[in-house]
């Protein structure tokens, strides 16, 4: 079953209807698809003339009112503002929190094993041969200046 066609327009039928020009009306229907065509003439149906007055509609230069918002207690507006002011967890902080918690337990286990050496004597750094350098000596000297470097123990 097919619906019944509204009336059709011509496009000077149509520029009266709106009191538009001819050339407004036909420029204005192109460029939001609001018309047919056959051959030079541009055809109008009552549903087009329509969406064309509503594409035409200037929007409001204020908003309209809100109505009266129902009376909130002052333990409630606390709340919302709690909301509205605390800080969003998004994943960005979850990435930093886990990263944190790494970088945590990297700094305490440097600090951990700093803290072997204490007792000690002191590594020689101007001693060139390649067997007083073994590996963990190595390791020592380079915990020891990381953590110099960021203030995690005293600077001698």
């Amino acid at each position: 079953m097919t619906a019944a066609l509204d009336k059709i327009y011509t496009a000077d039928e149509a520029a009266e209807r709106l009191r538009l020009t001819n050339r407004a009306v036909i420029k204005i229907a192109r460029k939001y698809g609001l018309c047919s065509r056959q051959g030079r003439n541009y055809l109008f149906s009552e549903a087009d003339l329509l969406e064309l007055w509503e594409v035409m509609r200037e929007p409001a230069k204020e908003p309209k009112p809100l109505p009266p918002k129902p009376y909130i207690s002052d333990h409630r507006l606390y709340e919302e503002l709690q909301k509205l002011s605390s800080k969003k967890k998004g994943p960005g902080r979850q990435r930093w929190e886990v990263t944190n918690a790494k970088n945590k337990e990297l700094r305490e286990a440097t600090k951990a094993e700093i803290e072997k050496w204490r007792g000690e004597p002191p590594l020689d750094h101007t001693n060139r041969d390649p067997d007083y350098w073994t590996p963990e000596r190595k390791e020592r000297r380079r915990l020891e200046s990381l953590a110099k470097k960021k203030g995690w123990m005293a600077r001698t």
